[in-house]
C-alpha cells in the first residue's frame, strides 16, 4: 500500500484515515516559522538576544504568536511606574499588533523563564506588557497602562495572562516597569516569552 504524508491525499493513496487522524497528521505538519525582528532598536539585548515565532493551528485557525525576550543589558530607570524598559536607543518596543498577521489577539500571556537579575544599581522583577499608540517610545518615557499584563512581580517559571486587553490594530507593546523599585538598574539576566493568541476573521 502506498503512503502519502498529506492526511488529505491518503485516500487516495489506498488508506482511509479517520478525522481525528487527518487532523493529527495536520498538526504534526504544522510549522513553526521564525518571524524575524518584531523589535525596535530599543529592546535589543547584550546578552542570547531575542527570538520570535509565529504558527496556525490547521485544524481551529488558531494564530499563536512567541517574542522571546532577553532582558540582559536592559534598563529599568525607577523614575514612574509605567516607563519603558530599554537600552536607551528608539524605540523599545517589543511588538507591533499588525492584525493581517497575528489575526485578532484575544489572550496575551509573560512567561518567565529566567529570573531577572541586576548586573548593576537596582532592577524591578515587576514588569509589564502595555500597548500604546507610539512607536517612537524610549526608555525611562512613559509607556503606560494601556491593555497591560500586571505581572506584579515574576519568578521563574510563572505565567501570568491576559484575555481582556481587546489591543487596537497597529499598536506598540513595551515592557514596562510596574513599580518603582528599580534605580538606575541594568539586567544581567532575565529571559520571558511573550505570547498571543490571535485568529483572523473569515
Amino acid at each position: 500500500m502506498s503512503y502519502v504524508a498529506d492526511g488529505e491525499k491518503q485516500t487516495t493513496a489506498g488508506f482511509n484515515p479517520s478525522q481525528r487522524t487527518i487532523d493529527a497528521l495536520a498538526r504534526v505538519a504544522t510549522l513553526v516559522t521564525d518571524i524575524g525582528q518584531t523589535w525596535g532598536a530599543g529592546a535589543v539585548s547584550t546578552g542570547p538576544g531575542n527570538k520570535a515565532y509565529r504558527s496556525t493551528d490547521p485544524i481551529s485557525g488558531i494564530i499563536t504568536t512567541e517574542v522571546h525576550i532577553d532582558l540582559t543589558g536592559l534598563k529599568a530607570k525607577g523614575g514612574d511606574a509605567g516607563d519603558a524598559i530599554g537600552v536607551g536607543t528608539v524605540p523599545a518596543y517589543v511588538y507591533q499588533n499588525v492584525v493581517a498577521d497575528n489575526g485578532i489577539i484575544f489572550k496575551q500571556e509573560i512567561i518567565c523563564t529566567e529570573l531577572p537579575a541586576a548586573g548593576s544599581g537596582t532592577i524591578t522583577t515587576d514588569i509589564n506588557l502595555a500597548w500604546n499608540s507610539a512607536g517612537t517610545i524610549d526608555y525611562d518615557e512613559a509607556g503606560g497602562t494601556g491593555s497591560e499584563i500586571n505581572t506584579g512581580g515574576l519568578v521563574a517559571g510563572q505565567l501570568v495572562e491576559d484575555n481582556t486587553a481587546a489591543i487596537t490594530a497597529n499598536h506598540y507593546a513595551y515592557l514596562t516597569e510596574g513599580d518603582t523599585a528599580a534605580s538606575n538598574g541594568v539586567y544581567n539576566a532575565g529571559q520571558l516569552i511573550i505570547r498571543f493568541y490571535g485568529y483572523k476573521v473569515r
